[in-house]
């Protein structure tokens, strides 16, 4: 998408950040929704597999994913996320994207990262939305 993250508000709860696996988390969902292909690169896997649950779409690769992500143009007004948990080498990431249409969508993102070290890569991911 190609949003400016400085545009797009950012809620957290307190602590949220604090462990590096769950800024990880964080930082990659801003990343995917502000188009910052770096971020996205820094922290997925080569061989990454997104599975996109409510529209039955699987994209497979980093290429893949980018290139999807490059044709997406919704503007997301605020990101509030409610809770990310993490333990071992699977995570998740929940709460509630506002876009710029007065829309929102509800979604949770369950990671599975490569090794259960902070430097493992994101692996796949099962998005539930609404």
């Amino acid at each position: 998408m190609n949003n400016d993250s400085k545009e797009m508000e950012l809620i957290i709860p307190k602590g949220c950040d604090n462990a590096p696996r769950k800024k990880i988390m964080i930082d990659f969902t801003v990343a995917v929704l502000t188009g910052e292909n770096d971020v996205i690169e820094e922290y997925a896997d080569e061989d990454i597999m997104w599975n996109h649950l409510k529209e039955q779409k699987e994209t497979a690769g980093l290429d893949a994913l980018l290139s999807d992500l490059k044709h997406q143009e919704e503007k997301i007004d605020a990101l509030e996320i409610y809770q990310v948990i993490t333990h071992g080498k699977f995570a998740s990431i929940n709460g509630v994207i506002s876009k710029s249409d007065g829309s929102n969508v509800d979604f949770c993102d369950v990671y599975t990262f490569t090794s259960a070290a902070k430097s493992g890569k994101v692996k796949e991911i099962k998005s539930y939305t609404l």
